[in-house]
């Protein structure tokens, strides 16, 4: 990113972005294989109610530079994507619970 003359607030985004998509896996892996616990239950509201605004920030920013690289049409698709990704995630966490 360096090389190609990207934000260094994109650095920022992406970390965000990667931690909200890696907070999801963390709940699926917990809720598959592990056992519930608080931390997990504030994890999970964290997931809906903070990362969304968090999120719908990200891609609202980068609507109109989402084209200048590829770095940034990453990180709208997956800050936009995110919108249905988490709700399938926790919906079929729930579905599928033993």
């Amino acid at each position: 990113m360096l090389n190609r003359n990207v934000a260094n607030s994109l650095n920022l985004k992406l970390l965000f972005v990667f931690a909200n998509y890696g907070g999801l896996l963390l709940l699926s892996l917990t809720s598959l294989f592990g056992e519930w616990s608080g931390m997990a239950s504030l994890g999970t509201f964290y997931l809906v109610l903070v990362a969304p605004i968090g999120m719908g920030f990200i891609a609202f920013q980068n609507r109109k530079t989402r084209n200048d690289s590829k770095y940034q049409k990453a990180a709208f698709w997956a800050s936009a994507l995110y919108f249905a990704a988490a709700p399938a995630v926790i919906i079929s966490l729930i579905l599928f619970q033993n």
